[in-house]
């Protein structure tokens, strides 16, 4: 009801006119009837509503250009205002690339340092084992050696016999047979080692006959 009573007065009549006859008409209404005065019920919304209706006093042209400057000013600062946002966008979006770039380039490091350390590990383990095969191999090859010095010891005898009594003659009858060449190589070397035996027998025969004979003529002499 107040914003009617003032649009009301507001028509033909000066901002402060309105403002005093207002107030008046707001006082007399709310002493009506005789009752008690009520103008403290007025609030500074009210008060502030009523400075309003005042009409705003013209702007001169300096604070035309003021104005004009500010509001450009405004507009400058909102601008820089957007790049500075748009850069501090910018230099987060680069700080998190720059971030992913370093965790990557930290964890490729890592995997380098792994990988270095598993070939160092692997070489070191390489050569320990290269070490420990070639004292093994060290070792039983001098094993092999005594094994072979004792059975050249203990074959001796066994080998000298062999060439004493069986290898001149087993020679000799490959050398026959190689001359002969026959079909059955096999019974022709028998037979020639058969005819040897009886020969090598009757050597030893006639032998023993001669050293019996040479003892007897020994005895003769004595006796006589």
């Amino acid at each position: 009801m107040l914003r009617m009573l003032a649009a009301h007065a507001s028509e033909e009549k000066t901002p402060q006119q309105v403002e005093e006859e207002t107030l008046q008409q707001i006082q007399e209404f709310c002493e009506q009837n005789g009752k008690p005065c009520c103008i403290n019920l007025i609030t500074e919304g009210d008060l502030k509503f009523l400075k309003s209706l005042e009409a705003p006093p013209a702007k001169t042209e300096n604070e035309t250009i003021k104005s004009e400057r500010q509001s450009q000013h405004g507009d400058d600062a909102a601008s820089q205002n957007k790049t500075e946002l748009e850069e501090t966008c910018d230099d987060s979006n680069l700080d998190e690339i720059d971030l992913l770039i370093k965790k990557e380039e930290m964890e490729l490091s890592r995997i380098q340092k792994e990988a270095e350390e598993n070939s160092v590990r692997e070489a070191k383990l390489a050569k320990e084992k290269k070490i420990k095969d070639d004292a093994m191999a060290a070792k039983m090859e001098d094993i092999r050696k005594q094994e072979r010095d004792l059975l050249d010891q203990r074959s001796q005898p066994i080998r000298q016999y062999l060439m004493d009594n069986v290898v001149p003659h087993l020679t000799e009858g490959l050398i026959e047979l190689c001359k002969k060449v026959p079909e059955d190589a096999i019974d022709h070397l028998a037979n020639f080692l058969l005819e040897r035996a009886d020969l090598i027998d009757e050597q030893h025969i006639k032998k023993r006959e001669e050293e019996f004979r040479l003892k007897q003529e020994q005895k003769r002499q004595q006796q006589k």
